[in-house]
């Protein structure tokens, strides 16, 4: 038995993932790209997966935010780069909510911009990481008289803005919008010193290039003063194409495999490690002795050696998978981290719900004829069963139903998926949290739909946001923006990927 690493044995043919592969030259993207469309990249089974560190300290705490751009180039104050120091630091994930970022709303600052300053000019920073500091320090006391209510009028009357289309670019506006409403990576993006978080190593592709013109297209969607304006992406996408060139054109693209392009490049440009660690020597025996809570916690541990970011913190959760000989009964369980969960829904069915599609992702499944992985006591391939369950829950759970198929072609499933706008619980369906899950029930209020109408081959994306600050539905198509007074809107069979918010 293992935990936290690759194994033959732990291969499921139908909706797991491979190992991520490194994205920096176009035969790696197009092996991830053909990864996502076969929906196997909802979960990383390397012991470089990592999953969330949790909130180690919410990121609106260590410094102030204003709303300003991000100079192309900075330097780095002290980094946490010590593996043992970043483990220290953890405090476990499920013992927060996003309940506890939004407290922290409170504690944030925003610099208040003369009428004549441009809004996205950014000073020159110190190049000593002293100065910078006593600057911070500077800032904090200088703007620490501002009230709450300054901040929340400053933010509910933000983030209503249109994205221009770019030709068939319906697929990234209507995952900037759901992400521009994730309240704790925009809170993370308005951080003033954003720029002391960038990594410009080696583990990060772009250098901190991505992140950097991403936050300064969520401050413009957020900073504009004209109500319904609308502003281009273009200089945004045009750096997602230099990450992943794929998106280089205009070619019609699927938002979820888009969504998982960027997060993965964003978390690459805050990656708190910026050197590899040694490789980690696992002593399988000793740890198949431990409890399974202590092999989990372990597991996470190590994947924070490799991987550590807020954006991880934001999304990604823990996995367990256990796989169990039919003949000799002998199981092997691993953890893997998870950013989204790709769920089947149910065929030749034409209504369905969200909490029956997530039973059928955790159900039992079967490896048989040439799917029989090798057995660790039997040492033969034997029939076995594959099994999912939660071990750890992200603060954002993002759901993508599976409505594209590959088989006899590309098709589409047009079924209608009911799914809770309050109160989706996973402790209330069978056989879904791990036996081992600690902390309190998981509870997820929805507030972002990616929406797909048409065809396998031709369609549009319209997103749908709750206001992070307002709480108020909107529904962003390009660059119309427009009120949804009736939640009924919401659910609809053009559902395709679900955000939702831990309540707790």
């Amino acid at each position: 038995m293992s935990s936290g690493r690759p194994s033959m044995y732990h291969v499921r043919t139908s909706s797991m993932t491979r190992q991520l592969p490194a994205i920096n030259n176009a035969a790696n993207v197009g092996s991830l790209t053909r990864a996502i469309q076969s929906g196997s990249m909802n979960v990383t089974t390397t012991a470089r997966a990592r999953p969330p560190s949790g909130y180690r300290q919410n990121s609106m705490e260590r410094g102030n935010s204003l709303i300003r751009n991000i100079p192309a180039s900075s330097s780095l104050v002290q980094r946490r780069t010590s593996n043992d120091a970043t483990r220290s630091r953890m405090v476990s994930n499920q013992d927060r909510s996003l309940s506890t970022t939004a407290a922290t709303t409170n504690n944030m600052r925003y610099v208040n911009t003369a009428s004549n300053e441009s809004a996205y000019d950014y000073p020159e920073r110190r190049e000593s990481g002293a100065s910078n500091a006593s600057s911070t320090v500077a800032k904090t006391s200088a703007y620490d008289h501002r009230s709450a209510s300054t901040l929340e009028s400053r933010l509910r009357s933000g983030g209503l803005t249109g994205l221009q289309n770019l030709g068939n670019t319906c697929f990234m506006n209507s995952v900037l919008q759901c992400l521009s409403n994730t309240k704790p990576l925009l809170l993370f993006c308005l951080t003033e010193n954003l720029a002391d978080y960038l990594n410009t190593s080696l583990t990060s592709v772009m250098k901190g290039v991505l992140m950097r013109e991403y936050a300064n297209l969520v401050r413009k969607m957020w900073t504009s003063s004209d109500g319904h304006s609308v502003v281009s992406p273009s200089s945004f996408k045009n750096t997602v194409g230099r990450f992943a060139p794929r998106f280089l054109g205009y070619a019609q693209q699927d938002s979820q495999e888009f969504l998982r392009y960027l997060l993965q490049g964003l978390h690459e440009d805050v990656n708190r490690v910026q050197r590899k660690p040694d490789p980690i020597k696992i002593d399988e025996k000793a740890e198949e002795r431990m409890p399974e809570r202590d092999r989990a916690k372990f597991s996470w541990e190590r994947c924070l050696s490799y991987d550590n970011s807020d954006i991880a913190d934001i999304f990604a959760g823990q996995l367990k998978s256990t796989l169990e000989c039919t003949h000799c009964q002998y199981q092997s369980i691993t953890f893997d981290m998870f950013w989204d969960l790709s769920i089947p829904l149910p065929r030749n069915k034409s209504s369905s719900s969200v909490q029956e599609c997530i039973q059928l992702f955790m159900s039992r499944e079967d490896l048989d004829g040439n799917e029989k992985p090798m057995c660790a006591r039997c040492k033969q391939k034997r029939r076995c069963t594959k099994k999912f369950s939660i071990q750890r829950c992200p603060n954002i759970l993002v759901l993508h139903l599976k409505r594209f198929s590959q088989a006899r072609g590309r098709t589409k499933l047009s079924t209608h998926v009911d799914f809770p706008i309050t109160n989706l619980r996973l402790d209330e369906l069978s056989d879904v949290m791990s036996e081992s899950y600690e902390g309190p029930p998981p509870v997820y209020n929805l507030f972002g739909v990616s929406n797909h109408s048409g065809t396998a081959y031709s369609g549009h994306y319209v997103a749908q946001c709750k206001h992070p600050f307002t709480n108020q539905w909107h529904e962003f198509n390009d660059s119309s923006v427009s009120t949804l007074n009736e939640k009924s809107r919401i659910i609809s069979s053009n559902a395709y990927v679900l955000f939702y918010e831990r309540h707790m």
